[in-house]
């Protein structure tokens, strides 16, 4: 699988590989080394996009990476990155089971935060992580499954590029990207959406569309709660 990251890394020209970490058994090391290595990383980070990607053993329930001495936490990487990172854009790739919790995880800690669901919000506050995991919270993952099925090189922007389509194993990958624009402006524009409505809303299945149709043939507005876990 690592070579299989490697390759397709190396095909994109928007990312380069700048550290490798393998933990297997005879070569295991600590919770707090495989801390400070990331936080190395990103204090000496000099790009404006950055990438971390786990692929490993997971706790069951909370997604947490396991070593051989603990688990390293969604909070542990958030912390690192506000105190090294903030105002660059990471994204953080968890190819492990349960990984989707750590996506839940994040869209709370913005809620919490207050920072509103569009990415005009995300920049003013200098925190923009993009969360991409490869099965939901109540999922096993399934070696080699993720970067087979749902990563792929963009050969005309040599980039990579994440799918949310379900993989063969029946796991089904989930994303969260707090730079995307969710109001009508853009990148440039003022914010047109209220601060005070929140990514767990527009996220986690909390949304209510309006339908235009008929009642009993005369025009009619409907509107429609739809939970999008399902």
């Amino acid at each position: 699988e690592l070579q299989l990251i490697q390759d397709m890394v190396n095909e994109s020209e928007m990312y380069s590989m700048k550290y490798v970490m393998v933990d297997f058994p005879g070569n295991q090391c600590t919770r707090g080394y495989y801390l400070k290595r990331i936080e190395h990383f990103f204090a000496n980070c000099d790009k404006d996009v950055a990438m971390l990607w786990y692929t490993g053993a997971a706790e069951r329930g909370t997604g947490n990476w396991c070593f051989k001495d603990g688990v390293i936490t969604f909070q542990d990487v958030f912390e690192l990155y506000l105190n090294h990172l903030r105002g660059k854009v990471v994204y953080l790739v968890c190819d492990c089971s349960y990984s989707g919790k750590w996506r839940d995880e994040c869209v709370k800690k913005y809620d919490d935060i207050g920072i509103g669901a569009c990415g005009h919000y995300s920049k003013q506050q200098s925190i923009m992580l993009k969360i991409l995991t490869s099965c939901k919270s109540d999922q096993e993952a399934y070696e080699l499954l993720y970067p087979q099925d749902s990563v792929k090189v963009d050969e005309e922007k040599k980039s990579l590029f994440f799918l949310g389509k379900e993989l063969r194993s029946g796991q089904t990958p989930r994303s969260f990207g707090s730079t995307r624009v969710r109001c009508k402006n853009g990148r440039e524009g003022p914010c047109q959406t209220d601060i005070s409505w929140k990514w767990g809303d527009a996220l986690l299945g909390h949304l209510v569309y309006l339908v235009r149709g008929k009642d009993r043939g005369k025009a009619a507005w409907h509107y429609v709660l739809v939970d999008e876990e399902k």
